[in-house]
C-alpha cells in the first residue's frame, strides 16, 4: 500500500494510459506506422497490440525501477523529504508517454500526428516537471548530475531551480506553439536546451563559487 500511496500520480497516469488503450484498441487497423523516414514516409509498420502494449509496459516499469533505486540508495540520496516531488516528476513523464502513446495509436500513417502528440506531451511534461524540479533533495537517479552538482548540494539546489524556471517557460511556449505548428526538430531543440543551458549555468556557478575553495 505504501507503494502505491507514494506513486499515486504515477498510477494515476498509468491507469489513464490503460483506460484510453483500451478504448482505442478496438477501431485500431492490424498494423500501425512507426517508423518514418525525413520525408514523412512510413517505413515499416508493427502489430497493433504490440504498439498498444508498448509504453504502457514501459511506464510501469519505469515507475518500479525509480523506486526500487530510490529504495536501495544510501539514506543521504533516496530523497526521504521530497518524495511528493519525484512521483510530480514520474506523473510528468507518464503524460509525455500518454502523449507519445496517442499519437501512435491515431498515427494512421501521418507522422505529422505524432509529431503534434508528442510536442504537447513534452510541454506538458516541461511545464508540470519543471514546477516540481527545484524542491528534489540531491539524489542518483533523477536530475541533472554533474561531478559538481552531485558534490555540492548549493549547486544542486541552484542548477535544478534555475533548469525548473527555464523548462516552465520553455514548456509554455512549446504549449503554445503545438496548437499551430509543431516539428520534431523544433520539439527536441525546445526539450535539448532545458537540459543543455543548466548545465552550463551550473558549470558556471562551480566556477565562480566554488572552484577557489577546492
Amino acid at each position: 500500500m505504501k507503494f502505491l500511496k507514494v506513486n499515486k500520480l504515477s498510477f494515476l497516469s498509468l491507469l489513464a494510459m490503460i483506460v484510453i488503450t483500451t478504448i482505442l484498441y478496438p477501431g485500431l487497423p492490424e498494423t500501425i506506422p512507426v517508423n518514418y523516414d525525413w520525408n514523412g514516409v512510413a517505413r515499416s509498420e508493427t502489430p497493433a497490440e504490440i504498439v498498444a502494449l508498448l509504453i504502457p509496459v514501459i511506464y510501469a516499469v519505469v515507475i518500479l525501477l525509480i523506486e526500487v533505486f530510490l529504495r536501495i540508495s544510501p539514506e543521504k540520496y533516496s530523497m526521504p523529504n521530497s518524495r511528493r516531488a519525484k512521483d510530480i516528476i514520474v506523473f510528468g513523464v507518464g503524460l509525455l508517454l500518454t502523449s507519445v502513446h496517442i499519437g501512435l495509436l491515431t498515427n494512421a500513417g501521418d507522422m505529422h500526428v505524432i509529431e503534434r502528440f508528442l510536442a504537447f506531451g513534452m510541454a506538458l511534461f516541461l511545464i508540470v516537471v519543471g514546477n516540481v524540479f527545484g524542491k528534489m533533495e540531491l539524489n542518483f537517479i533523477i536530475g541533472i548530475r554533474l561531478p559538481w552538482t552531485i558534490a555540492s548540494e548549493s549547486n544542486w539546489r541552484a542548477t535544478h531551480r534555475f533548469a525548473g524556471r527555464l523548462m516552465v517557460i520553455v514548456g509554455v511556449a512549446l504549449f503554445i506553439v503545438s496548437f499551430y505548428y509543431s516539428h520534431l526538430v523544433v520539439t527536441v531543440a525546445a526539450s535539448t536546451s532545458t537540459v543543455l543551458i543548466p548545465v552550463i549555468y551550473s558549470y558556471l556557478y562551480f566556477n565562480k563559487n566554488e572552484r577557489s575553495a577546492l
